[in-house]
């Protein structure tokens, strides 16, 4: 057989027209896309930490397109592993559950209606008794030994769920004067199941015990919920006649996903960007690139249109080296500002009040819902009495949200090492 760079169609000289593969291995220090972090803001949820403008969470980004020898038809295969904090994590910092993500006290002594208020998990409070002495014991459970289940869980949220495998296929028509166009499909899907993106409650198994009770029987911290994230999508690039030094590029994408719920079927996205290269075909080259994006429908549920991102980024080549950073800015928050995006807080759903307003570009912090200490301070929030029941309403959401909330980063940065070799 013959070699890929030998194979295909033969000229009239009868010489082969030769393929084209070019390369592109990066390092990236989060992976955004769209203006979404899918792993630097999972990390902070994993790791219980606030959400940052720049977050350190690398990944190995390879990407290898094939192009037929006339050029027409593309080929292109792009992974993303992330490199660090693979592992699942105990994010919840509750002392006894029986799975992730379940009921349990997360510090000696809490009153059972703030970490069981369904009361589904009597064993869980029969253990908590036992050990602070105070209170019923449940006869019918085991007496309380670590190794038969009773003690901190790892919830589903290692960065390795963000991995992922991106496939598309293109057609490249023949320039015009009236521009080039693209036309393809592509389809993404992570390797892991995944928190990051809630499902229909009938594709999940129940967690009966998960924290929120009934409601929230199909938590995503349930290592068994089949919360997959993928995407399929249709598109259309047109490269624009004119300006052609700056490769205008408007482009159309829709999506037609019917996993995920069904939740971003139909969801579109019209971006229009540019790049320039300075110094083309030197040693050393500067490369600015600009793409803005804007969302018509964010998902099915909150059907909101925007802008979704202006993405910025500049990249200095040494050959074939180079050293990128971007910059992302997400000027419309309240396309990101709601329970589909940023999930419910700690994955609970009778905590959707804790970012009751869809319209002040907040949400939950991940540094203030688990802990001992955030416990302890939410608690003693619910227990305030003034023997007026309404006041009482006002004081304890204002003292929850100003404790609990922050604002969503409008700006991300991240920056890259890369090599890129074409074939």
């Amino acid at each position: 057989m013959l070699p890929l760079h030998l194979l295909g169609e033969e000229t009239k000289q009868g010489e082969a027209k030769s393929i084209t593969i070019d390369t592109n291995t990066e390092i990236v220090s989060d992976f955004i896309w769209r203006g979404n972090s899918f792993a630097g803001e999972g990390q902070s949820r994993r790791n219980g930490a606030m959400y940052q403008s720049f977050t350190y969470a690398p990944a190995l980004q390879p990407t290898i397109s094939v192009f037929s020898p006339d050029k027409k038809f593309q080929w292109m295969l792009f992974g993303s592993f992330q490199l660090t904090n693979r592992g699942d994590k105990d994010s919840d910092k509750r002392l006894f559950q029986t799975s992730p993500g379940a009921v349990g006290p997360s510090y000696l002594g809490e009153d059972t209606k703030f970490y069981d208020p369904y009361g589904q998990d009597p064993c869980i409070q029969s253990v908590q008794n036992q050990i602070t002495g105070t209170g019923h014991t449940n006869i019918s459970c085991a007496n309380f030994i670590p190794n038969q289940g009773y003690g901190p869980k790892k919830e589903p949220n290692g960065n390795r769920r963000s991995d992922g495998m991106f496939f598309s296929l293109s057609y490249h028509f023949d320039p015009s004067a009236f521009g080039d166009f693209t036309v393809g499909i592509w389809f993404y899907n992570t390797f892991h199941k995944t928190p990051n993106s809630l499902l229909a409650q009938g594709t999940q198994k129940p967690n009966p015990v998960v924290s929120g009770g009934q409601n929230n029987a199909f938590n995503p911290n349930n290592p068994d919920a089949q919360t997959r994230l993928s995407w399929h999508e249709y598109f259309v690039q047109w490269k624009l006649p004119f300006l052609r030094m700056l490769k205008p590029t408007f482009s159309y994408y829709t999506q037609y996903s019917t996993e995920n719920g069904g939740l971003f079927a139909g969801k579109n996205y019209l971006s229009i960007s540019a790049n320039y290269t300075f110094f083309e075909g030197n040693f050393f080259r500067i490369q600015p690139h600009w793409n803005l994006g804007y969302a018509m429908n964010n998902n099915m549920v909150d059907n909101r249109n925007g802008i979704q991102d202006i993405t910025s980024s500049i990249s200095f080549f040494f050959g074939d080296f180079f050293v990128k950073g971007a910059h992302i800015m997400r000027p419309n928050p309240y396309l990101y500002d709601n329970n589909n995006y940023f999930g419910f807080a700690g994955g609970d759903p009778d905590k959707a009040s804790w970012n009751r307003s869809a319209e002040d570009g907040k949400v939950v912090n991940p540094s203030r819902i688990y802990g001992a200490d955030n416990v302890s301070i939410l608690n003693a929030i619910e227990q305030i009495n003034t023997g007026n029941v309404l006041n009482d309403s006002v004081i304890k959401t204002f003292l929850r949200e100003s404790y609990t909330l922050q604002k969503i980063p409008i700006h991300l940065f991240y920056i890259s090492l890369g090599y890129t070799k074409t074939f």
